[in-house]
């Protein structure tokens, strides 16, 4: 039951302003590592939803994770391969309660 899981949003932006518009390839790596740390999170019960806004001149991304305590959320989040390459910063880390979930079809 979504009642008895402890949820946190993460909200992320990357260091650089023209990333979107002109990653390096090292950066480009990096992110193919964030997703497949995202994949992995998402397999393991541990990630409710991640993605990017679709906005050049702001980007940022959203994650929410699933996790036992605020410890172990920080832990799963600054641990994403993007933020330890400190490509991308955490702006946001809150406690999140989800309200409403419409259940999607496979």
């Amino acid at each position: 039951m979504i009642q008895n899981k402890k949820y946190f949003i993460g909200i992320i932006k990357p260091i650089r302003e023209d990333f979107i518009s002109n990653p390096t390839e090292a950066e480009n790596k990096i992110m193919s590592e964030h997703f497949e740390y995202l994949k992995k999170l998402l397999k393991k019960d541990e990630l409710l939803l991640a993605g990017p806004a679709i906005n050049k001149e702001n980007p940022f991304g959203i994650i929410i994770i699933k996790a036992s305590s605020l410890g172990h959320a920080k832990e799963l989040l600054f641990n994403d391969p993007s933020v330890k390459a400190k490509i991308q910063k955490v702006i946001e880390f809150e406690p999140f309660h989800v309200s409403l979930l419409k259940k999607l079809k496979d």
